[in-house]
C-alpha cells in the first residue's frame, strides 16, 4: 500500500522539465485511483530531484503549496473521495430512471451475467463501512487505512467474488505457507471485505521513475524468482482457491468453470461473442493454436506495476491476489506482460519478458486478441 512520508530535504524548486514530470506523474496516479496527497507529491519531486542530481552547485528549491498554485486542475483533484453510503431502497417515486441510469443497470447486469451466469449470489446486507484514511479508490472498489491495517472493500452488491471467504483471503494464506514471497499479513475477511497488514512502501508505478538502474534489475531479479516459486506448484484443475472457475480480467470481467481439463477450459475461453457467431471458423483456428498440453500452475493473475509494493529498491509485498489460483503455465505470462509493459518500454517493458525461463509470444497475442473482442 502506498506510504506517503514527509520530505526531509529543504523546500526544492523544480526545473520545467521536472515539474512537467511530477505533474504528469501524480495526474497518473490520480487516474488509476490512488488519493495523492501534499506528501506523496513532495515524495516523488524529492527523488526526481535525488536522481538528477545537483546542477552547477545549485540546490532547487521547490514548495508543493506553489507548485499545486501553478497547477489548479490538479489540485482540485486531491480531496479524497466521501466514504460511499449504503444504497437505500427505492421508493415508488424513484422508479423512473433516466436514459443513464438505464445504460448502467444494463452494464451492472451484463458485469453480473459475466461473472455468475444465471445463479448470481443473493442480496447481502454489508456490514459498516469501515472509517479511515482512503487511500485507493476506483469505480466499486476501496482501500482504507486504518492505523497499521488496511481494508479493501467493495459496493458492488454481490461482494468481491459472491463468496463467504473471498479468494484474495484463502491466496494469501496459501502463498504464506508454501512459498517465501512476502504479502501483507491477513487479519479478517468477510464477503465483501479484506483487512490485512498495511505495508509500508510505495507502488512499483510510483516509484519507477526515480529508481536507480541497479534498483531496478534488483526488482526484476527479485519479481523473477517470486514468479519461479509460483510455477513450481502445480495443480490438477483449472480454477481459483476457493472453488470458483477461473476469471479472465477485461472491459467485462468473466468467469468460467471450473475445468477439469485444459481442452474444456480453450473450448470455453475461446468462445465467439455474439456479435461474431458467423465467424465461428475463425475463433475455431484460434482454438486450434492453443495448446492443450500445458502444465497447470499456481498463478497470481494479476501483476502489474500497482499491485507491486518496494520500499529501498526492494520489493516488500505483492497485493491483490483476487484472481489466483490454478491456470495454465502461460497465463502469468500473458497478463504480466499485459500489467507491465504499459509502464515503460524502454526501461521496462522490454525486460519483462525475462522474468520467466520459458516465452509464450503465441499464446501472448492470442489470448490479447480474444480479450479484445470478447
Amino acid at each position: 500500500m502506498p506510504n506517503h512520508p514527509t520530505s526531509s530535504l529543504q523546500p526544492q524548486q523544480l526545473s520545467e522539465e521536472q515539474e512537467c514530470l511530477v505533474r504528469d506523474w501524480a495526474t497518473k496516479e490520480r487516474n488509476g485511483g490512488t488519493i495523492v496527497n501534499k506528501q506523496l507529491i513532495e515524495w516523488f519531486a524529492e527523488r526526481v530531484i535525488r536522481r538528477d542530481g545537483v546542477r552547477d552547485g545549485h540546490v532547487p528549491d521547490f514548495d508543493v503549496d506553489t507548485f499545486l498554485d501553478r497547477h489548479p486542475d490538479l489540485a482540485q483533484r486531491l480531496v479524497a473521495p466521501a466514504a460511499p453510503e449504503h444504497k437505500k431502497p427505492k421508493t415508488e417515486k424513484a422508479t423512473r430512471q433516466s436514459g443513464l441510469d438505464r445504460l448502467r443497470e444494463m452494464r451492472q447486469q451484463d458485469a453480473t451475467f459475466a461473472r455468475f451466469g444465471d445463479s448470481p449470489p443473493p442480496p447481502r446486507e454489508p456490514a459498516p463501512y469501515p472509517e479511515g484514511e482512503v487511500i485507493h479508490q476506483c469505480l466499486n472498489r476501496w482501500i482504507v487505512r486504518h492505523g497499521d491495517t488496511v481494508t479493501k472493500y467493495t459496493t458492488y452488491p454481490h461482494g468481491l467474488d459472491g463468496s463467504d471467504y473471498p479468494n484474495e483471503a484463502r491466496a494469501l494464506r496459501f502463498i504464506k505457507e508454501h512459498t517465501t514471497i512476502p504479502v501483507p499479513e491477513l487479519i479478517s475477511s468477510d464477503w465483501d471485505r479484506v483487512t490485512m497488514q498495511y505495508i509500508e512502501g510505495q507502488t512499483l508505478r510510483q516509484a519507477w521513475p526515480v529508481l536507480t538502474p541497479d534498483q531496478r534489475s534488483d526488482i526484476l531479479a527479485q519479481l523473477s524468482g517470486y514468479l519461479a516459486q509460483l510455477r513450481a506448484l502445480g495443480g490438477i484443475h483449472l480454477g481459483r482457491l476457493n472453488g470458483q472457475g477461473v476469471i479472465v480480467p477485461g472491459i467485462l470481467t468473466r468467469s468460467g468453470g471450473p475445468f477439469g481439463t485444459m481442452i474444456e477450459f480453450h473450448d470455453w475461453l475461446v468462445q465467439p461473442p455474439k456479435m461474431l457467431q458467423t465467424e465461428s471458423i475463425y475463433w475455431h483456428q484460434i482454438t486450434t493454436q492453443l495448446s492443450n498440453d500445458h502444465p497447470i500452475v499456481f498463478t497470481h493473475g494479476d501483476i502489474a506495476a500497482r499491485n507491486i509494493i518496494v520500499r529501498d529498491g526492494r520489493i516488500v509485498a505483492l497485493l491483490d491476489w483476487e484472481f489466483a489460483g490454478w491456470y495454465p503455465e502461460y497465463w502469468e505470462y500473458v497478463f504480466t506482460l499485459r500489467g507491465l509493459d504499459n509502464m515503460d518500454w524502454e526501461t521496462l517493458g522490454r525486460y519483462v519478458t525475462s522474468l520467466f525461463a520459458k516465452r509464450y509470444d503465441l499464446e501472448y497475442i492470442l489470448v490479447r486478441f480474444i480479450l479484445s473482442l470478447s
